[in-house]
């Protein structure tokens, strides 16, 4: 282990605090701050590399679901920091006593590996990073194969999404960029071994609700903005438009809520598919 913290004067804990505040200083620097057992431990099983993990002693508990290597034999750098600093730099005080700072994984499309029958959600324009930790979260509970994030305003690795998440923001493949760029993609045959995949967008000008489409086959689920919707480059390249029924007085749902209803549709139909033709 490294030597104890007890400072917050300290200028890792400065860097830490100004990581955490500003997504400048995350682009500038490449790296993020992840809080909380659950999260460091899936960063750290997903290839993550940390730079730091500071540990409160005081606090701190290993969970037999989420391991953290912490003793004299553990091959990350463990840093002890004080009661003191730890809540300083934490979110929540006295909550799990375990934080990382890693290097960021920023993907294109193109690194994306896809397998035979791909689901892949795209995000345009997306504000709000608790929305985004929710689709990710979301993302990894329906077996998503990569999320798209284009013409994204929240970083990915804003704070309040990896909590958001609850650190699947490490388990679910995301890639960045422009919306022009993820629709070539989408577009490029050369990309996908059993042809391109359909792409859906969610509106309410059309008749055709979402239980009747099929995402049987390799499938897009394309989402806008949380006050726009999607842009019109989006509606036009869009296989099919579909609808979630509303039945009350307000005409849409938050993004989050309409990611899950539709991913669990997609899961839903290839489960099904697997049952019959199994």
């Amino acid at each position: 282990m490294k030597n104890h913290i007890t400072s917050l004067q300290n200028p890792l804990v400065k860097q830490i605090l100004q990581l955490q505040k500003k997504s400048s200083e995350r682009k500038k620097t490449g790296l993020f701050v992840a809080e909380g057992r659950r999260e460091v431990s899936l960063a750290l099983s997903r290839g993550f590399e940390p730079l730091h993990i500071l540990l409160c002693e005081d606090i701190f508990e290993n969970d037999p679901a989420y391991p953290i290597k912490t003793d004299k034999n553990a091959i990350h750098p463990i840093t002890p920091v004080s009661h003191v600093v730890y809540n300083k730099l934490a979110y929540r005080n006295d909550a799990e006593g375990v934080l990382l700072v890693g290097k960021q994984r920023l993907l294109s499309p193109h690194d994306l590996t896809m397998p035979g029958n791909p689901l892949i959600l795209v995000t345009e324009g997306m504000e709000k990073p608790g929305n985004l930790g929710a689709i990710l979260r979301t993302a990894d509970a329906a077996g998503v194969t990569a999320i798209i994030l284009a013409d994204c305003k929240t970083d990915l690795y804003n704070p309040n999404a990896i909590r958001a998440s609850l650190g699947c923001v490490f388990t679910v493949p995301a890639a960045i960029c422009s919306s022009k760029e993820a629709i070539g993609w989408i577009n490029d045959h050369n990309c996908w071994g059993t042809g391109t995949p359909k792409v859906f967008v969610a509106t309410l000008q059309t008749n055709t609700a979402y239980f009747e489409a099929n995402m049987k086959g390799p499938t897009v689920l394309a989402f806008g903005a949380e006050d726009k919707g999607l842009s019109g480059i989006w509606r036009t390249d869009a296989c099919q438009a579909i609808r979630i029924p509303m039945a009350g007085a307000i005409d849409s749902l938050n993004v989050s809520a309409s990611v899950a209803i539709l991913c669990f549709e997609a899961v839903r139909q290839r489960f099904q598919k697997q049952v019959i033709t199994g």
